[in-house]
């Protein structure tokens, strides 16, 4: 079954399209990555599946049900964070979270989530004009965590966290995945979706760039080749690599390839190379190949 599908989703704002028919599938119980730059589009598409605002064209159901049409529904049955959180500022965060713990029958998961945020009863009872940026956005995702629900959308979930919240808030992630609920995470963060999610879409100005399972991608055969030579070189230009100085020190450069490393080692064999490090490149590489405006393919 689909936790999330969408049909050529559609919104413009007067002349300006913030989406273009996006077209999404996401399988309940998994971990979904919604990748792209701030503005590519992640919000608006959020608003959207929530049935927060219309569609200019397309649709969207989310847990089985019409996100335009059933959106009070459909907002009853998800864990949502915004990545612009306001709270009311005289109230208590402890006030904050049992009011919209109060739209929903239990709260089972509340105390596992004030432990994995760290927010002692101490902190719950101070106004959240009080709190730091962190704090509220660790109410943020106590608020969103609290009822178990079977969907969570996280919007920029990390913002604001510190270290060691954020690893706690990966941990916690991972267990509730592990109960069946469907994570679909909006981020920009790419070291969040290379360790919870199972498949990615890359978004840019609003038109989608990529779908695909991070195992895939890997397999790709990406990888960041940092050379230094021992005297100035003519680089040379070949298919699928892409050549930038690395700055450290002179003529050294970073190959960033895809496919067939061959002609790259080739190149290199003849060459006055001092050292060379190969690795397989990360998330964050093959998110900029595909995000480069002349690398990004549609």
């Amino acid at each position: 079954m689909l936790a999330i599908q969408t049909g050529d989703l559609t919104k413009n704002y007067g002349k300006v399209q913030a989406l273009q028919g996006l077209n999404l599938s996401v399988t309940q119980g998994s971990v979904f990555g919604f990748l792209g730059a701030n503005g590519a589009g992640k919000t608006t598409s959020i608003r959207l599946l929530l049935g927060l605002i219309k569609p200019t064209s397309g649709s969207s159901r989310v847990l089985g049900l019409d996100s335009e049409r059933e959106g009070v529904k459909l907002r009853n049955l998800v864990g949502y964070l915004p990545g612009e959180l306001a709270f009311y500022s005289n109230v208590t965060g402890k006030d904050t979270i049992n009011m919209l713990g109060s739209f929903y029958k239990s709260l089972p998961w509340r105390k596992e989530a004030c432990e994995a945020m760290e927010m002692s009863e101490s902190d719950l009872l101070r106004e959240t004009r009080e709190y730091s940026t962190g704090m509220k956005q660790k109410l943020g995702i106590i608020q969103a965590v609290q009822h178990a629900p079977p969907l969570l959308i996280l919007d920029e979930p990390t913002r604001g966290l510190d270290p060691l919240i954020q690893r706690n808030f990966f941990e916690l992630a991972e267990r509730i995945s592990a109960r069946g609920t469907t994570i679909f995470m909006s981020t920009h963060v790419l070291t969040e979706v290379e360790r919870l999610a199972a498949d990615v879409a890359i978004i840019r100005a609003g038109k989608l760039l990529l779908v695909e399972s991070v195992t895939n991608i890997r397999l790709q055969r990406f990888h960041r080749v940092e050379v230094a030579f021992s005297t100035m070189v003519d680089l040379p230009t070949l298919p699928g690599v892409s050549i930038s100085p690395l700055g450290a020190s002179e003529n050294s450069y970073a190959f960033a390839t895809s496919g067939d490393l061959q002609p790259l080692l080739a190149y290199l064999a003849e060459q006055p190379v001092d050292s060379l490090v190969c690795e397989r490149a990360k998330l964050d590489d093959i998110f900029l190949h595909y995000y480069a405006k002349e690398g990004a393919k549609l």
